[in-house]
């Protein structure tokens, strides 16, 4: 079973490399033990925006932007059609310790040029009813949207698809083989698969892979738990964020996506009502509409977290036709496009547009 590229993973990630390693013309095998977006991509709210909700790193503010201008370029050519949200996002407060937090958030992105506006409580609340009348302040990025990670999944395979490239499901990963700087094959439980070059972008379990490798890449997952309610008529196009890493955002099928604070517990995915409770109190305290709504489904996923916060993107040393692309936390939708086609650079052109040596695999090496 050959290929010019085998992708490990049918996450955001692996998806998006499989796109603009097509668009350059190779041939992608997209090798997934489960299915599409099963993991972290199948429980996020797919914001993409210039900014998150915290600091940026410096080194990831190119990667920011370009993600967030390569979707919207590509918008015409997705297929599905992803159900693209463009309303902004709004930052909201509900008291004056919380208002301060939320400022450093106005001042990145108003430094990154985009105009962004700060608002009072009653500005605010004027701007999105939705708010509850408490409403300290909120501060609104035009320059935010989101998508259905499922539809911009199928959308990014789908391109590796026409170009004459395949999906194997049910395909789990046992060993990669290496040698001569090159890969040798790619052992699994449904035989061995060839290819010139390897990327793994298996998420939160992307360590394993690579450890036989000596590398060790301190990626850990992080639990995100989520509720998703019934659907109801359109309330609101903008995503609604509020401290500690909550947001919510209504979809294109009325439902509304809320979560979702971090838990480092390994790999249980356990819903708890501990966490649940506290979601249900922060958001219908700040949002009370949503009281009124009966949630559908409780689920969590593993987000890939690196300990220095920034992804690992780039060759394994010792081997450099095997590319590792991972370690995006809660952030792989909003930098999947940027790290495609950063991906596809390394593979086909030998280097990158945008800086990378910050991501690279190599600073996990004992120097």
């Amino acid at each position: 079973m050959n290929s010019d590229v085998i992708v490990i993973g049918g996450g955001i990630i692996g998806t998006a490399c499989a796109h603009f390693l097509a668009i350059k013309g190779a041939r992608v095998t997209v090798l997934e033990r489960d299915h599409l977006a099963c993991g972290a991509t199948g429980s996020t709210a797919a914001i993409i925006s210039i900014s998150g909700s915290g600091p940026t790193s410096e080194a990831l503010l190119p990667l920011s932007l370009e993600s967030y201008n390569l979707i919207l370029e590509h918008l015409q050519s997705f297929n599905p059609p992803i159900e693209i949200v463009q309303g902004g996002a709004l930052y909201a407060a509900m008291s004056d310790k919380e208002a301060t937090a939320i400022r450093p958030f106005y001042e990145e992105i108003h430094q990154l040029g985009v105009d962004c506006t700060i608002m009072d409580g009653a500005e605010a609340r004027r701007f999105e009813p939705l708010l509850a009348d408490h409403v300290a302040c909120a501060v609104f990025n035009p320059a935010s949207f989101h998508v259905n990670p499922f539809y911009l999944g199928s959308a990014y395979l789908n391109t590796a698809l026409r170009g004459g490239g395949r999906i194997e499901y049910g395909v789990e990963v046992k060993e990669i083989v290496t040698g001569s700087d090159r890969v040798q094959k790619v052992v699994t439980n449904r035989g061995d698969f060839q290819g010139d070059w390897v990327v793994v972008a298996g998420g939160a379990n992307t360590p394993e892979l690579l450890a036989p490798h000596g590398l060790q890449i301190p990626i850990v997952p992080a639990r995100g738990q989520v509720i998703l309610t019934e659907a109801c008529p359109p309330m609101t196009n903008r995503v609604l964020m509020l401290v500690d890493h909550l947001y919510a955002r209504q979809a294109v099928s009325g439902n509304f996506y809320l979560g979702s604070h971090t838990e480092f517990v390994g790999f249980d995915n356990r819903i708890t009502l501990e966490k649940l409770t506290a979601f249900t109190r922060s958001f219908t305290r700040s949002i009370p509409m949503l009281a009124r709504l009966r949630a559908l489904r409780f689920f969590a996923g593993f987000r890939p977290i690196c300990e220095d916060n920034l992804p690992v993107i780039g060759p394994v040393p010792g081997c450099s036709k095997l590319i590792v692309a991972s370690g995006h936390g809660r952030t792989g939708v909003r930098f999947s496009a940027s790290t495609g086609k950063a991906v596809s650079e390394m593979i086909i052109d030998g280097q990158t547009e945008q800086a990378m040596d910050a991501f690279s695999p190599a600073r996990f090496v004992d120097k």
